[in-house]
């Protein structure tokens, strides 16, 4: 039974003529990549677990390929989308192209042992390269993220971050310190670029806010709002990060983050020094 009939046959229903547009899209897939497998009945059962009026069927036929596994299939794919993954990526600065291509890749095709091959997820209603732009741009931004928050995480220090340094407080210093230099990090890895920008230069270059203000064509209020929104930010999501990680009492953690909202300061001019990326905000 051929792949087109074997369609039909799941689902009796479809209209006159889903045939002849099947077999259109799939006759321009295999030239397109004639490399590529012939279709079987896994092709028509993810063809009908997709079905939406005209399936984009010669996308279908990519990433069913790709999610067999196949290093040709994954060339193809790569070779399609070549110029769209070298936009995407010469917009992430922090990282090197390469790595960045090779997480995506393993996002993509492998997976992890907690989540499958993002592949499985297209669903056929919009084309693989718009599903393929949005996949990309967000697996590079928490990649750009997590790889921050480890740089900032590595230049904190849990005695200055928490104000920890004296024998009594050794016990939680050992419990909480890892957790809140982790949970701060992430953090400030999360702030927008505005919110990094104007804190390096209130933080780090000691700027006021009307030599701020100027630099950016903004107005001092503007600047101001700012620095108080991501400080707040900082406090609020690294409680939370927090609550989310660790088992301590509310008594416990409201200490924690009365002694991290008054040190924020000394903290941020030491994970801001070295600025990355665009210092544009």
């Amino acid at each position: 039974m051929s792949v087109v009939a074997e369609i039909r046959a799941r689902r009796p229903d479809l209209p006159d003529g889903f045939e002849a547009h099947v077999e259109r899209q799939l006759a321009a897939a295999r030239a397109r990549w004639p490399a590529g497998p012939e279709p079987d009945a896994s092709f028509a059962e993810l063809v009908v677990a997709r079905l939406t009026a005209e399936p984009r069927i010669e996308d279908l036929y990519l990433a069913w390929w790709c999610r067999r596994g196949d290093p040709h299939a994954i060339a193809a794919f790569e070779a399609a989308f070549e110029d769209e993954l070298r936009a995407i990526t010469a917009r992430f600065r922090d990282l090197p192209a390469d790595e960045l291509r090779q997480q995506l890749r393993i996002k993509l095709f492998v997976g992890t042992a907690d989540t499958p091959p993002k592949i499985r997820d297209y669903a056929g209603t919009g084309s693989l390269k718009s599903w393929l732009r949005v996949t990309a741009v967000r697996s590079f931004i928490d990649l750009v993220r997590s790889t921050r928050a480890q740089r900032y995480e590595q230049e904190l220090d849990e005695a200055e971050l928490l104000g920890l340094g004296d024998p009594q407080h050794a016990s939680m210093r050992a419990e909480l310190g890892a957790a809140v230099k982790a949970a701060f990090a992430a953090a400030v890895a999360s702030l927008l670029p505005r919110q990094r920008v104007f804190l390096r230069h209130a933080y780090v270059d000691h700027h006021t806010l009307d030599q701020i203000a100027a630099h950016y064509s903004v107005h001092r209020a503007t600047v101001a709002r700012t620095l108080a929104s991501a400080r707040e930010q900082l406090v609020t999501e690294t409680r939370a990060r927090l609550v989310q990680t660790i088992g301590i009492d509310t008594d416990e953690l409201t200490s924690v983050i009365r002694n991290l909202d008054s040190r924020i300061d000394l903290s941020l001019s030491r994970v801001l020094a070295a600025p990355s990326g665009n210092t544009r905000p």
